[in-house]
């Protein structure tokens, strides 16, 4: 690092922080245009919920596949070039999306807001802004990982604003323009992180050797549960809007309790960020899980919509905060050297639980008339990554298991 470079934890560095979550937030906003216009949507392609639903799914996979290439590409040439990338593409996603048929939309959100687009911000930045901190890394991290929801929280009512006089199509396009713009603008701030050094001068390695298990073992760990986690957690929050339709309230009551997750995802993630600095991200983690399974426990019986918000808020506890937890075990397991590809692989899984519950939310909702028994599948996938979590837990805390590289 040149001796006029920003240190770190310096005021560059928590202003990185706020301009990868701006990006984040930018970019991922395609995925909420579904959630909130899914009836509108339905209706051109034959009344089936499947289709947005799908779209929403490619979204999700198409940006946790690209997450593995962008980390690899972000740790060769830095977070600048992928986020240029990404800006291109998704303003050509949007474009092709709102332009055409099912299949026109399946490739605008897979393969070019999702592969190319989204996954280009969100694993390079959170994986570059880690190396910007050390003392604070865990709230630098929520500063960055809040970049879903907040735009999760600002889309959809800039959607509900847009669809009643331009339609769901010349939303998509209004979108493109300025997320393209936003993410372009943060690419000209980045910088790559300072390298981590060992003792001898040369970049860090990843510590394997103080692993409390195998590699691959932690690996699949964390990759099957961040899979579980997502499921659940995008079985109630895709849906929010249809179901409180179902059960006879407005969309816009939808609407405000899918801006309730997310408001309450915001704050409880600087929370969890500040706990996991203090107690380990681990522990943090296990915390998570359980409110989420209280979550899901009450949306099988919920009906009032005061019940609805109350769990909303419940629900967005662990909505962001879980998810960060996966980036800061990484680096808390193999250290400062940690190849960005290994985040990308977690977050891959991630974003195919999101997918999966998405989009299979809606094909029990056509098989079966009602949410219930998707939200009992729900259920069972987070009790899956909370015991998955509970091993990695003992293995860490006995670090009795064989240690391999």
């Amino acid at each position: 690092m040149s001796p006029s470079s920003p240190g770190i934890e310096s005021g560059y560095a928590w202003r990185l922080a706020v301009v990868s979550m701006i990006c984040i937030a930018a970019s991922g906003g395609s995925a909420f245009l579904p959630i909130v216009a899914m009836s509108q949507m339905a209706q051109e392609f034959g009344g089936q919920r499947q289709v947005p639903s799908l779209a929403y799914t490619l979204a999700y996979i198409g940006g946790g596949a690209g997450g593995i290439m962008m980390g690899w590409l972000s740790d060769k040439l830095g977070p600048r070039p992928p986020l240029l990338l990404a800006a291109t593409c998704i303003a050509l996603g949007a474009w092709l999306a709102s332009s055409g048929g099912a299949f026109a939309l399946y490739a605008g959100y897979g393969l070019l807001m999702g592969f190319l687009g989204n996954s280009a911000t969100f694993t390079p930045m959170l994986n570059n802004i880690q190396g910007w901190f050390e003392s604070r890394r865990g709230v630098a991290v929520a500063i960055v990982s809040v970049g879903p929801a907040v735009g999760g929280f600002v889309w959809p009512q800039i959607y509900r604003a847009l669809l009643p006089d331009h339609g769901w199509r010349d939303t998509l396009v209004i979108f493109g323009v300025i997320a393209a713009t936003i993410v372009a603008l943060g690419a000209l701030y980045v910088r790559r992180a300072p390298v981590p050094r060992g003792s001898s001068g040369a970049p860090a390695r990843e510590n394997l050797a103080a692993l409390p298990m195998s590699s691959p073992a932690i690996m699949a760990l964390l990759s099957a549960a961040s899979f579980c986690c997502c499921l659940a957690m995008a079985m109630p929050f895709a849906h929010m809007v249809a179901f409180c339709g179902d059960l006879g309230f407005a969309a816009n009551r939808g609407a405000e309790a899918v801006s309730l997750i997310l408001l309450s995802a915001i704050a409880s993630t600087f929370v969890m960020g500040r706990l996991a600095d203090k107690i380990g991200p681990l522990p943090t983690s296990l915390i998570c899980s359980v409110i989420q399974i209280v979550a899901l426990v009450g949306f099988l019986f919920v009906a009032s919509l005061w019940g609805i918000y109350t769990l909303s808020a419940i629900h967005g506890i662990p909505f962001i905060a879980i998810v960060q937890g996966y980036a800061l075990n990484l680096r808390a397991l193999y250290g400062p050297g940690i190849g960005g590809w290994r985040l990308g692989v977690v977050l891959f899984l991630a974003m195919c639980g999101m997918a999966v519950g998405g989009w299979l939310g809606g094909v029990i909702f056509d098989n079966t008339g009602s949410y219930a028994w998707a939200f009992r599948l729900a259920l069972l996938a987070n009790v899956i990554n909370l015991a998955l979590l509970t091993i990695l837990f003992l293995a860490q805390r006995g670090r009795a298991v064989p240690r391999l590289a």
